[in-house]
């Protein structure tokens, strides 16, 4: 990785340093912290989180963590399983990740396709150590921010993914499932339930017609609730959700959502699947993992922080 690029990337890894430094007065409406920009307007308030750490033999180190969220939507979070942000993204950005994403999908050898009647489109692995555009959006502040107000101060990335939807493909539509298909039945008294977070980052509009993300709120609390595989039909309480480019959803891992099906005219759907846990938890399965990927630079680096590296799934347990 260039010099460059790795200071670039120190400058913002710390949420401590980038973002909870901050002063109300040094905000603006589009914030330039961090490599990747975005529209501060569209986040309702933010709050302090100082943790302590009960770990003696490190001295009970402390963390400061500025929440680019209000207590009470991350109260809602827990409430209904998932977080709207509409445009967060500024047009910029959109188009950089846009033209990284191109980039990817033209030199990926490992690209998936799904090829059963759902999930339809094209999916992408590992994207952090591809290209240097997504490797930015590791430590970003309005997604792992509020992933260490809900899971502590030590995080890790659990997967980084791109699924791209082309317009008039069949089999586009999803059926109704969940990511953390792990809870046994009877429950054990002393399994830690899996909880994770998945920021679903959209680089076009999501419309009528290129197949909306659906929710249902409150699902991620249905642990004793089966799922059949192949469930199409419509749900009591569901959401659809149509939104501009840039925004992001953000999901609990158990929250049940599907797509809707693409109709005529409408256009490309490009999604950035952004996977988050406790730094303990194991990373996702998914994908062939590039040998001396951009990752792995940083990792080999001395000068990488503490908290990246946990992001980047190595430290923050025992």
């Amino acid at each position: 990785m260039p010099a460059l690029q790795l200071k670039k990337l120190q400058r913002f890894c710390f949420s401590k340093q980038t973002i909870g430094n901050r002063t109300k007065r040094g905000r603006k409406a589009k914030d330039q912290t961090m490599a990747i920009s975005f529209n501060s307007a569209v986040i309702p308030g933010r709050h302090v989180i100082d943790y302590r750490v009960r770990d003696s033999h490190r001295g009970n180190p402390t963390r400061r963590v500025e929440v680019l969220a209000t207590p009470e939507e991350i109260k809602q979070f827990v409430c209904d399983g998932y977080l709207v942000r509409e445009s967060l993204l500024p047009q910029d950005e959109i188009e950089k990740l846009r033209a990284a994403m191109d980039e990817c999908v033209a030199k990926d050898s490992h690209i998936e396709r799904s090829g059963q009647k759902s999930f339809g489109g094209i999916f992408l692995r590992h994207l952090a150590d591809k290209h240097e555009a997504f490797l930015e959006l590791i430590d970003f502040a309005p997604v792992t921010s509020i992933a260490r107000a809900l899971f502590g101060p030590m995080i890790q990335q659990r997967g980084f993914t791109a699924r791209v939807c082309f317009p008039d493909d069949p089999h586009q539509e999803v059926e109704w499932h969940f990511h953390q298909r792990l809870i046994p039945d009877p429950l054990p008294p002393l399994m830690p339930r899996p909880q994770t977070l998945d920021a679903l980052l959209y680089l076009d509009d999501v419309t009528e017609l290129n197949g909306p993300l659906c929710v249902i709120p409150g699902s991620h609390n249905w642990t004793e609730a089966d799922l059949p595989r192949g469930d199409l039909e419509d749900k009591e309480n569901q959401i659809v959700l149509t939104l501009p480019a840039g925004s992001i959803v953000l999901v609990h891992g158990a929250t049940w959502h599907r797509a809707l099906p693409t109709k005529p005219g409408g256009g490309m759907r490009r999604l950035v699947i952004m996977g988050y846990g406790p730094a303990w938890q194991k990373p996702s399965v998914y994908g062939v993992k590039p040998e001396n990927g951009l990752t792995k630079q940083l990792l080999d680096n001395p000068k990488t922080p503490e908290e990246l590296k946990e992001l980047l799934g190595v430290g923050g347990f025992m």
